[in-house]
């Protein structure tokens, strides 16, 4: 049976795969330009501005944001949480200074029902 998923956990798989797209085009990009050429600063902008990279990645961290709010709101709720609930609140309130802990959570997250 096929898991149904949050809103936020949507919203975040659809900006995850928005933005790797989006990546991977101007990668594709990218090298085509590297290959006629130097690039440039003004170059670099350019391809960011014409494949929406910036949109993207800024949408994929408003999505992360949503997820990572929505996994600490649904933790609270469970059993366990009043015993580790120091340790759980310290990892989310440093979750921007640690990317290994944002990606573990992250990855814990999408797998919440």
């Amino acid at each position: 049976m096929k898991r149904t998923l949050s809103a936020q956990q949507k919203e975040y798989k659809e900006a995850k795969e928005h933005f790797e797209q989006v990546n991977k085009d101007f990668e594709q990009k990218l090298a085509t330009t590297k290959k006629l050429g130097t690039v440039t600063q003004e170059t670099m902008e350019r391809l960011v501005e014409d494949t929406g990279l910036h949109t993207a990645l800024n949408k994929l961290g408003a999505a992360e944001a949503a997820l990572l709010k929505w996994s600490h709101e649904m933790i609270q709720n469970e059993r366990d949480y009043l015993q580790n609930k120091e340790a759980v609140d310290r990892m989310y309130a440093f979750i921007d200074k640690n990317p290994h802990i944002k990606a573990q959570l992250i990855q814990a997250a999408m797998k919440m029902d």
